[in-house]
């Protein structure tokens, strides 16, 4: 869904990019930056602040459109640095969810926020790999549903700043599974 609004606003980014291309930043460094962030928030939610940690983690989100703004711009788009962002991407959801468990964050109707924070990253990878997959086996570029990773940052982030984490950890679970389902069923279809 955010992935629409983020070609939108693509033009509005490029001044921020640009800036960060003068300073001398590449986009695998941004893409490392994002996971320092990204690493931030998780220690953030495991010290018990979420508030800080959902801040820190709409911080890292800067980083994650941004490197890729900044390979578009100055031509440096490769392959290799849609794996490494890819890769990182999914390193950072690991952090995000231990920390979230660490803290003790997620305790939700008599589940342990292990179980919750289990049930949101299983669902969180599921969703890359089933786009992963069915790309590979020819459905075509399958960034269809609901809880991309982006969504799944932002509800993260905001649960944190609002003191709602345990709610966004189950809505990130609930969507992110829902979400699978969803390119499941698209893909049967695109591949028929």
């Amino acid at each position: 869904m955010l992935s629409e609004i983020r070609e939108k606003v693509a033009p509005l980014m490029e001044p921020v990019a640009r800036a960060f291309a003068r300073a001398g930043f590449t986009p695998n460094s941004l893409t490392l930056i994002g996971l320092l962030v990204g690493s931030l928030a998780a220690l953030l939610f495991a010290k018990g602040e979420p508030r800080l940690a959902g801040l820190t983690l709409l911080i890292g989100g800067v980083f994650d459109v941004i490197d890729g703004a900044v390979a578009r711009l100055t031509g440096r788009e490769t392959a290799f640095g849609g794996v490494l962002d890819s890769v990182i991407d999914r390193y950072v959801d690991f952090a995000i969810f231990i920390g979230i468990i660490y803290g003790g964050l997620a305790e939700l109707w008599r589940l342990p926020s292990w179980a919750w924070c289990t049930l949101a990253l299983t669902g969180s990878f599921m969703v890359s790999y089933t786009r992963t997959r069915a790309e590979a086996a020819g459905s075509g570029k399958l960034d269809v549903g609901i809880a991309e990773r982006a969504e799944r940052i932002l509800i993260l982030a905001f649960g944190g700043l609002l003191g709602y984490t345990r709610w966004a950890v189950a809505l990130v679970a609930i969507l992110a599974h829902a979400t699978a389902i969803q390119r499941i069923i698209v893909t049967k279809h695109r591949l028929r």
